[in-house]
C-alpha cells in the first residue's frame, strides 16, 4: 500500500485495528506455547482469532509476529524458522481477512534494550529489525507497526531498520507509558512526540500497560504534541485470574465510553491490547463509524531532547560551551584515548549552572575514530544529560554519533553551500532534530545584508527540501572585537532575522577572543543582543556576570526563563554515584577509611548512598539511565571495601528473582534486580523461562528471605499461582512476591503471594515491610 493512499485514508475515516492475541490464545488453551509458534504448529487457531476481529469490524489485523525478530525467536530456540514463522503470519491474516482488510506487519521489541541501558549494540538492533521487515515486506503486509517499545532508542531502531527494508509502506510507532507519562526508561510522552514529529512515520501512538481510562491524560498529551496522525490500543484494564481462566475488568461497553473522547482528541485508530476481545472490537467499529476524524491543528514547541530531557528553545536556551578541548592539551589527550570522564563532569557542572543544551566538540577529529563519538553519545546518555548540540564537522562522524543519539538533537552547523548543507538536510529528514545555520558559505560576508541573504537563502533550500524554518537557529556569526570587527553587524542581523521569525543564536566567547575583561564585554553584547531579539547562545554558563546580564535582559523583554529542578541532595556521595566517576567516588570513600572501619563505610556511607538513590529512582527524580549508572559506579568500590575485611558485609535480606516458565522477558526483572541492590539486599538472579521445579530447586540452595517471580505474558500468569503451591508441598519457608505487566495486587493475592510489586519503584518498601 502506498503510503500517500494510507494517509488519504486516515484523513477519511478512523481505522479499528484488532484486540489482543496472547490472552485469547490463553483462553484457547494455548498459554502454553509462545503465540508466534502458532504459525507453524496451530495456524488454523491463529486464522479462527484474526477472523473473529475481522467479523467484529476489525479493518486492519496485525501479523502474529509480535515477537517474531531473531533475538526473542533464538529465546525460544526457534531462531532458523524466522522466515516461515513470518511469512506464515503474513499468509494468515490474509486468509483471515477480507477483500480490503489492511494488513500490518507486527513488530516489538527484541527482549534486550540498546546500550548504554542494555547490551546490544544499536546498529545489530536496526539489523534485527532491517531482517524482519524485509520478509514481511516480501511475504506482502500492507504496511507496518511497531509496538508496545518502552525504550525510545530501541524504537528509533526499529524505525530506522524497517525504513532501510520498505521505504514506501505505511509506519506506526507506538510506545507504552504508565500514569505518570513517562516510559520504563524515562522518556516522556513529550520527548516521543518531539523526536517521531521529525522521523519518516506516517502515524505515531501508545499501547498497552493500561486501561482506556488510565491511558486516555496520555493519549491527551500526546496529542498536543504530534503534527503526526494518532493510534492507540489500550488494555482492557487490568487482569484477573479465576478457575485457571484470565479475565480483564474492562467490559466492552466499559471500553466503548471512551473511544468517543479518543476519537475527539485525534484518534486516527484505534484498537485493543492486551485482554480486549471482539466484542471490543466491535463495540469499538460501532462509535468509528459515528465518527469522521477530527482534524487537528497543531504547532508543537519547537523543543531539543535527550532520552529523558525536554528543553524548549523558546525564550532562550542557553547553550554550555565548556566541552571542548580547544587549547586544553590534556583534554584532548584524555578524549583521544576514549576517557570521557570529564566531558562527564562539564556536562553536569554545565547542567547544574544553567544550561539548556551541551555544545559537544570533541576536538581535532583527525586523531578520533566513530567509536569515540557513539562511545561519548552513550556516555552522555548513561547520565541522563541534558540535550547535545552536536558540534562534530567530519560527516562520517556526525552521521553515526546522530544514529546512535536517543534525543532530539541541535546539529551544529552547516554553512550555506550545496554540499554542507544538503548534507545536513538529509541527516535531519532521517534521524530528527533543528539545525544550526551559519550566515556563511564559503566565506563569511562583511556585511549585515549580505549575511541575511545568506541566511534567507539557507532557510528556502531546507523549506524546499522539507525542513520548516521553526528547526532552524541561524547564527549571524560575531567575530572578534579585538580583531576590529564591529559588533553592531551581527546586532543588525538578529534585528533583521527575528523580524523574519527566524529564531538566532551565536558563539559568544568569539567576540572577546584575546581581549582582557571578557565577561563584563561578553555580558555587555549579550544584553544587547538578547534586545535585539536574540533567542540562544552558545556560552559558559559557569560565569555569573554574563547570566546574570542574559537574565536582566530577558527580564526587560518581558521573559522569565523557568529552569526545571534538578537533583537535590546534601549526600556529595550521591552526587559522585550520580556522575559515574568511580575514581572520585573511590578517593572519597578512602578519607572515610580514616576514621570508620570497611564494614561501617560500606554499609552507613556508601549503603546509604545507595539508598538515597533507590529513594530519588522510586519518587520518579531520577531516571533509569542514572539509577544503572550509579549501581555501576558503586560496584567496585562495594567490592573494595569487601575485600579490605574478612567479615561478610551486611545485607537487608536475600532476594531471589525469576521469571516464570514460558516467559522470555527479563528488562523488568534486571531493573527490580538493580534496584533492590541499591537498597542493600542481596540479589540471585535466576534469569528468563524458568520451570517451577527449578526455581524450588534453586530457593533450597540459595535460602532466600524472598522469592521474586516476573509475569509479563497473559499466559504465563499462571504459573506463580503453581510455584507457590510447590513451595507449599515442600514446605519452604521463604516469602513469595510477584509483578510484571500482567500481574495486579488481587492476582497476587489470589496466587497465594505475600506481596505484590506494581513497579520497580515500590520494590524496595515492599521488601523492607516483608522482612520487618
Amino acid at each position: 500500500m502506498k503510503r500517500s493512499d494510507f494517509t488519504s485514508l486516515l484523513t477519511e475515516r478512523i481505522l479499528v485495528l484488532d484486540g489482543a492475541y496472547g490472552a485469547e490464545f490463553f483462553k484457547m488453551g494455548y498459554g502454553d506455547i509462545p503465540g508466534e509458534l502458532l504459525n507453524l504448529k496451530a495456524p488454523h487457531i491463529v486464522e479462527k482469532l484474526q477472523r473473529s476481529y475481522v467479523e467484529a469490524g476489525s479493518n486492519m489485523l496485525l501479523t502474529n509476529t509480535f515477537s517474531a525478530n531473531r533475538l526473542k525467536l533464538k529465546s525460544m530456540g526457534y531462531s532458523d524458522a524466522i522466515v516461515e514463522i513470518n511469512e506464515r503470519a503474513v499468509k494468515i491474516a490474509r486468509k483471515a481477512g477480507k477483500e480490503n482488510t489492511l494488513i500490518f506487519g507486527d513488530i516489538s521489541s527484541t527482549g534486550e534494550f540498546p546500550k548504554p541501558i542494555g547490551s546490544l549494540d544499536f546498529e545489530e538492533a536496526v539489523d534485527i529489525y532491517r531482517q524482519q521487515a524485509e520478509i514481511l515486506c516480501r511475504a506482502g503486509v500492507d504496511g507496518f507497526i511497531v509496538e508496545t517499545m518502552s525504550d525510545i532508542k530501541e524504537l528509533k531502531a526499529a524505525t530506522l531498520g524497517i525504513r532501510e527494508a520498505a521505504p514506501d509502506l505505511p509506519l506506526i510507532t507506538h510506545m507504552t507509558f504508565d500514569e505518570t507519562l513517562r516510559s520504563v526508561t524515562g522518556t516522556s510522552v513529550k520527548i516521543f512526540a518531539s523526536l517521531f514529529n521529525d522521523l519518516d512515520v506516517d502515524c505515531i501512538g501508545i499501547n498497552c500497560s493500561v486501561g482506556p481510562e488510565e491511558i486516555l491524560p496520555i493519549f491527551k498529551e500526546l496529542s498536543e504534541y504530534t503534527t503526526k496522525f494518532l493510534s492507540l490500543e489500550p488494555n482492557a484494564g487490568k487482569p484477573y485470574y479465576e478457575n485457571k481462566k484470565l479475565t480483564y475488568k474492562t467490559t466492552p461497553e466499559d471500553f466503548a465510553l471512551y473511544v468517543e473522547d479518543f476519537i475527539e482528541l485525534g484518534a486516527n485508530i484505534i484498537g485493543g491490547c492486551c485482554g480486549t476481545t471482539a466484542e471490543h472490537i466491535k463495540l469499538i467499529r460501532h462509535f468509528a463509524d459515528m465518527r469522521r476524524p477530527v482534524k487537528r491543528s497543531i504547532e508543537p514547541p519547537q523543543a531539543l531532547t535527550s532520552r529523558t530531557e525536554y528543553r524548549e528553545v523558546l525564550p532562550f536556551a542557553i547553550i554550555g560551551e565548556r566541552i571542548n578541548p580547544a587549547s586544553r592539551k590534556k583534554f584532548q589527550d584524555e578524549i583521544t584515548a576514549g576517557n570521557f570522564h570529564r566531558v562527564a563532569k562539564e556536562a553536569i557542572d554545565q547542567t547544574k549552572e544553567g544550561a539548556d543544551l551541551l555544545d559537544l566538540n570533541l576536538g581535532i577529529e583527525k586523531l578520533l575514530t566513530e567509536n569515540h563519538f557513539r562511545n561519548v553519545i552513550n556516555e552522555l546518555d548513561r547520565q541522563s544529560s541534558i540535550p547535545l548540540s552536536m558540534d562534530i564537522q567530519t560527516p562520517k562522524f556526525l552521521a553515526p554519533a546522530l544514529r546512535e543519539y536517543a534525543g532530539r538533537p541541535l546539529i551544529n552547523s552547516a554553512r550555506v553551500t550545496e554540499k554542507n548543507l544538503m548534507r545536513r538536510i538529509e541527516y535531519l529528514k532521517n534521524y530528527g532534530g533543528m539545525l544550526l545555520l551559519l550566515a556563511m558559505g564559503k566565506s563569511i560576508p562583511e556585511t549585515a545584508e549580505e549575511r541575511v541573504k545568506t541566511i534567507l537563502e539557507g532557510v528556502k533550500t531546507a523549506e524546499e527540501n522539507g525542513i520548516s524554518r521553526e528547526r532552524i537557529l541561524a547564527d549571524p556569526l560575531v567575530l572578534s572585537f579585538g580583531a576590529g570587527k564591529d559588533p553592531s553587524v551581527t546586532l543588525e542581523i538578529i534585528r533583521i532575522l527575528s523580524s523574519e521569525g527566524i529564531k538566532t543564536t551565536l558563539g559568544l566567547s568569539n567576540l572577546s577572543f584575546g581581549l582582557p575583561n571578557r565577561s563584563m564585554l561578553n555580558g555587555a553584547f549579550l544584553s544587547q543582543a538578547a534586545g535585539f531579539g536574540l533567542t540562544s547562545a552558545i556560552m559558559n554558563p559557569g560565569d555569573t556576570f554574563v547570566m546574570g546580564s542574559l537574565k536582566g535582559a530577558l527580564s526587560l523583554r518581558g521573559d522569565e526563563v523557568e529552569k526545571p529542578e534538578g537533583v537535590e541532595t546534601a549526600n556529595p556521595l550521591v552526587e559522585l554515584l550520580l556522575s559515574g566517576d568511580k575514581d572520585a567516588l573511590l578517593k572519597e570513600i578512602q578519607r572515610y577509611l580514616e576514621e570508620r572501619s570497611p564494614v561501617e563505610v560500606s554499609q552507613e556511607v556508601l549503603g546509604k548512598a545507595m539508598e538515597e538513590i533507590g529513594t530519588l529512582y522510586g519518587t520518579g527524580k531520577i531516571y533509569l539511565p542514572n539509577l544503572l549508572l550509579a549501581a555501576d559506579t558503586s560496584k567496585p568500590v562495594f567490592d573494595h571495601l569487601n575485600s579490605l575485611t574478612k567479615e561478610k558485609a551486611a545485607t537487608k535480606g536475600k532476594v531471589l528473582i525469576a521469571t516464570v516458565e514460558g516467559d522470555v522477558h527479563d528488562i523488568g526483572k534486571k531493573i527490580v534486580g538493580t534496584v533492590l541492590k541499591t537498597a542493600g539486599f542481596e540479589v540471585v538472579d535466576l534469569g528468563k523461562d524458568i520451570s517451577g521445579t527449578e526455581i524450588i530447586e534453586a530457593v533450597k540452595r540459595e535460602n532466600p528471605d524472598i522469592l521474586g517471580l516476573s509475569a509479563m505474558m497473559t499466559t504465563t500468569v499462571g504459573r506463580v499461582e503453581e510455584v507457590h503451591s510447590l513451595l507449599l508441598e515442600e514446605r519452604c519457608d521463604v516469602k513469595l512476591i510477584a509483578g510484571g505487566a500482567s500481574m495486579n495486587k488481587s492476582l497476587a493475592l489470589q496466587f497465594g503471594c505475600d506481596g505484590y510489586a506494581a513497579n520497580a519503584s515500590t520494590v524496595t518498601a515492599l521488601c523492607k515491610e516483608l522482612l520487618r
